[in-house]
């Protein structure tokens, strides 16, 4: 399974620091704890411990590039190692059907957490296009 997307946006002069607060709303409103960061690239946000959304392990999503050029990755971080890989013979010997089914919720967590995600920061962006202040490495202090 998939568990890495990226999409990269140019033109649009977008404030990155107003963007990540925005994504970072988005997992708070989904019942994720949500800790955000500067880089030396740009942002990270790290979201875990949703109710709502029962992932095995944890959500970065990660920022980079200029407010004219910047990229987003989204992925998730998997805490623990799928058991499904092992046949179902061994796993139904060792009741490892429990795990293999909390794999297949976490799965079907990640796929809605994708679908809702994306098309909310396509609005973001469309929202903040022009927000980005001109730097002001030419003026003279």
């Amino acid at each position: 399974m998939e568990t890495s997307t990226e999409r990269k946006w140019t033109m649009n002069n977008v404030d990155l620091d107003q963007f990540t607060l925005r994504i970072g709303d988005f997992f708070g409103k989904r019942d994720f704890d949500v800790v955000r960061d500067k880089i030396p690239t740009g942002f990270q946000i790290l979201s875990d411990n949703s109710s709502r959304f029962k992932l095995i392990g944890y959500v970065s999503v990660t920022v980079e590039g200029k407010p004219d050029d910047f990229t987003v990755k989204l992925e998730l971080i998997e805490k623990k190692r799928r058991y499904s890989q092992y046949g179902s013979f061994l796993l139904g010997l060792f009741g490892g059907g429990i795990l293999v089914r909390r794999e297949a919720v976490s799965d079907e967590a990640w796929m809605r957490l994708e679908k809702e995600f994306w098309p909310y920061v396509e609005n973001v962006v469309v929202d903040l296009t022009g927000t980005a202040k001109p730097s002001n490495s030419n003026s003279k202090a």
